[in-house]
């Protein structure tokens, strides 16, 4: 399984790369509309996919999971707002891209150098949002963050679609000849 989150990973960062390429041919208000989408705009269901990435890596981060790849710095800007899932952490687009960024390539080091086997097997012990008790494997928890992501990208893509924005190719399968 560790091999293949790697390739989750590196996929997550290819897909974030080309979404945030997509979106920065449009005007901030375009990004910035209510389109009627869950989290209303583009921008704003950008933010949420950071947010929860960062709040997972958090959790990650106070277990001891971190395992000198992760730290604090990964979440500082989110740590009184860890249960408000609609917090706009950069209102800044460029500011938004760059710290996405950070985070993927943060992320994949920490898939690539700091997990093997055992470690996936392990149980986060965590509260969630609404501050109840959860277990969970990391990998099961990967799962999740990966799974999560590209859930919103398809929305953002979608967004991006009726904008007159094509995206191009988002299958994983066809991607993945790539690494």
């Amino acid at each position: 399984m560790h091999a293949t989150f790697i390739k989750l990973a590196k996929y997550n960062q290819l897909m974030n790369v080309a979404v945030f390429a997509a979106a920065d041919v449009l005007t901030d208000e375009r990004r910035k509309a209510d389109a009627g989408a869950f989290f209303k705009s583009i921008h704003l269901t950008l933010n949420h996919i950071l947010w929860a990435d960062k709040n997972w890596l958090r959790r990650f981060v106070i277990a001891g999971y971190g395992y000198g790849r992760l730290t604090a710095g990964i979440y500082e800007n989110i740590q009184d707002k860890i249960s408000d899932h609609r917090f706009e952490l950069h209102s800044d687009f460029a500011a938004l891209k760059q710290d996405r960024a950070a985070v993927d390539a943060k992320l994949l080091t920490w898939v690539t150098e700091a997990l093997n086997e055992e470690r996936l097997n392990q149980v986060l012990h965590y509260r969630n949002a609404n501050n109840e008790d959860m277990s969970r494997s990391v990998g099961d928890i990967l799962t999740h963050l990966f799974n999560h992501q590209t859930h919103h990208r398809g929305q953002i893509t979608t967004l991006l679609t009726q904008q007159g924005v094509d995206i191009g190719v988002t299958d994983y399968i066809s991607l993945s000849t790539r690494w």
